[in-house]
């Protein structure tokens, strides 16, 4: 394209298309810069990663010049809300602005979708679900006669926690594919087929990787073929690699095999009695496999002498193993009967080459580690490297990769982007990368408050001695505060110590759920709000509703976590500093998100807290300290009652 500069500001300038439908339109030289890199990382096919503050407009930098240029493509963002925002409010603006028309869809998880072959049987069956959640089954039968998208999104008042929708969902293990009956009308497959013809589909991290994972597999695609793809909220990209690429076993998905086993016998009317006596065998081996793990909630690492021959955990998985053989024997006679006895027969074989494999504990690229949660085990192996993975499924299938989110680079601008090059597996030579400036002026809009005296986070004085100062700095900026906190204990003293001390509504999470609070906490001007890691990012609350951010202590990871433990030693292998390399760099990306809740419009004004001495205090608090935005530095509470006095 000649002169894309000119081009470029054809479309975001002034007396543009976009300027004539936003009120009060004012250009911004950031937004430009992006569309620039955006149009050049298409045209010469390089991937490209590009940190954009919040208030650049990054949605519409990338979207607007990518569809009038007639790009498909695809957009992976890691939340529901940017998902919502760009259909309902970008998409909109677009197709208002663009002389040419696009189409577009979105495409969720398998999970979210009601599958007919098997809301089918269920209804044959009789429907039994708990009493409490008989008028939810009642709904979801009145919905399933009516709904043409089958999106369980449609029942807004349906509970997140249903117990009976995992058993009525498309969900990947379940699905027959063509050999179902009901394949032509099928929610999940309709909404493929409206994907493939979309110009732009919208999707999630989730999903986008389940469909490398599921290609890498050999079983098909859920996601057509676009030569370019935008990861919106990037930085999370690496969790996700890590969770879809890893092997996972867990007594849940053995119970549920049984389960779906018995109910496709009873769909054909299947009375052989060696098949259902060999059920029960499964759940019976999926319930000494919880029983040879700790019974408290806990996640640790595993060695290969916890699983061998002679240990509970190896016995109990060679019970399992033992169990899935004989339903494999017992299944093979029926799968020409019925496509959902072939499919759990092809879960059973996944699960037992999946006990295998991390029984074996052969290879040494991954982490094998456990986490029980209240009556569920899972054992996994995580690969302990994203990158390869990346560089083998992604890249050569799409032309131009763009990554971007408010917080991508951990140091100076030179290497600031080599933590996350590593995880992506891209180096300086395969990709353009970008910090593009701050778009609101922190020095003038906020300050930074690092208290000069106070206990170090593990000192025992800490805890009391926090509750005090956010007391004080709740006064000061009476209430509209956003705390974040590492650990759910320190949350819960804060609480504690804050009921009955502060004239401002108080509001915790896990009282209700993410959406509600954030509503109640913008409705309620003066209110304080109590979070954890969900709410370090995608909380957008614009005005004076949110004028203080408190962070009670550095974000670093947990050392003894088995994910990180093995990361670190396999980085001390190969002569890496894995504090400086990893625990840092993590650190930094968590901390710039949660204060990067403060400043969402231009005309926002607020203060920022952290109660972490280390911060000042340790050598390595200086490369915290220079990631964050440039705000002024206060050391005393006086100077903080002053600013929002003013």
């Amino acid at each position: 394209m000649e002169n894309s500069e000119v081009w470029i500001q054809s479309l975001f300038g002034s007396t543009s298309r976009l300027a004539g439908q936003i009120a009060a339109y004012e250009p911004r030289s950031v937004q430009n810069r992006m569309a620039q890199l955006v149009v050049e990382a298409v045209q010469g096919q390089h991937c490209l990663v590009v940190e954009a503050p919040t208030g650049t407009g990054k949605t519409l930098a990338y979207l607007l010049p990518l569809l009038a240029m007639g790009h498909s493509l695809i957009v992976s963002t890691a939340t529901k809300a940017l998902q919502e925002q760009i259909f309902d409010k970008d998409l909109p603006l677009l197709r208002r602005v663009l002389e040419r028309t696009f189409t577009a869809s979105t495409l969720k998880g398998r999970s979210n979708y009601l599958c007919r072959y098997r809301f089918t049987a269920f209804r044959n069956q009789g429907m039994l679900v708990p009493g409490p959640e008989r008028r939810w089954s009642e709904m979801v039968a009145d919905w399933a006669d009516q709904t043409e998208m089958g999106d369980r999104e449609e029942l807004d008042a349906l509970p997140d926690n249903l117990s009976f929708w995992k058993e009525i969902s498309a969900g990947g293990d379940h699905c027959l594919g063509r050999r179902c009956t009901h394949h032509e009308a099928c929610f999940l497959t309709r909404a493929r087929e409206r994907a493939k013809k979309s110009d732009l589909v919208v999707v999630n991290h989730h999903l986008f990787f389940a469909d490398l994972a599921l290609r890498d597999g050999g079983f098909g695609e859920l996601l057509p073929d676009h030569g370019v793809v935008v990861f919106d909220e990037a930085h999370k990209i690496p969790d996700v690699v890590t969770q879809f690429f890893g092997w996972t076993i867990s007594n849940h998905q053995l119970r549920e095999l049984a389960l779906d086993c018995r109910r496709e016998s009873q769909e054909i009317g299947a009375d052989d009695p060696v098949l259902l006596l060999a059920l029960p065998d499964l759940e019976v081996a999926g319930q000494r496999l919880r029983e040879a793990f700790p019974r408290e909630n806990r996640r640790e690492g595993m060695t290969t002498e916890d699983l061998n021959r002679t240990s509970v955990i190896g016995q109990a998985l060679l019970q399992v193993d033992n169990a899935l053989h004989h339903l494999l024997k017992v299944l093979e006679p029926h799968q020409a009967r019925s496509a959902g006895l072939a499919a759990c027969a092809r879960r059973a074989v996944t699960l037992l080459d999946t006990s295998g494999w991390i029984r074996s504990m052969d290879d040494p690229s991954r982490v094998y580690w456990y986490e029980t949660r209240e009556r569920g085990v899972f054992l996994t192996a995580s690969p302990l490297e994203t990158g390869p993975t990346l560089q083998e499924l992604l890249y050569p299938r799409v032309k131009t990769a763009i990554f971007t989110s408010a917080t991508l680079a951990t140091g100076g601008r030179s290497g600031g982007f080599s933590f996350l090059l590593d995880q992506l597996g891209l180096t300086a030579e395969t990709v353009v990368t970008e910090q593009l400036p701050l778009v609101f002026d922190y020095r003038q809009q906020a300050i930074l408050y690092l208290p000069e005296q106070f206990p170090e986070p593990d000192d025992p004085l800490f805890p009391a001695a926090a509750v005090e100062e956010i007391v004080a700095l709740l006064e000061a900026a009476s209430g509209r505060t956003l705390c974040l906190f590492t650990s759910q204990r320190m949350l819960e003293t804060v609480r504690h110590g804050l009921t009955g001390r502060i004239p401002f509504p108080l509001l915790v999470q896990g009282e209700r759920s993410k959406g509600a609070l954030l509503e109640a906490f913008r409705a309620q001007k003066s209110s304080v709000l109590l979070g954890l890691a969900s709410f370090w990012e995608g909380v957008d609350v614009p005005g004076e509703a949110l004028s203080m951010v408190i962070i009670d202590r550095l974000p670093f990871v947990s050392p003894v976590d088995p994910l990180v433990a093995a990361r670190g030693r396999w980085m001390e292998i190969n002569q890496r500093n894995p504090f400086m390399e990893m625990f840092i760099p993590r650190a930094v990306l968590s901390l710039k998100q949660g204060v990067g809740r403060l400043l969402r419009r231009s005309t926002d004004r607020g203060g920022m807290a952290i109660l972490d001495v280390r911060l000042t205090q340790k050598r390595y608090g200086r490369q915290l300290l220079e990631a964050l935005p440039p705000a002024r530095i206060v050391r005393d509470r006086e100077s903080v009652r002053r600013f929002f006095a003013e």
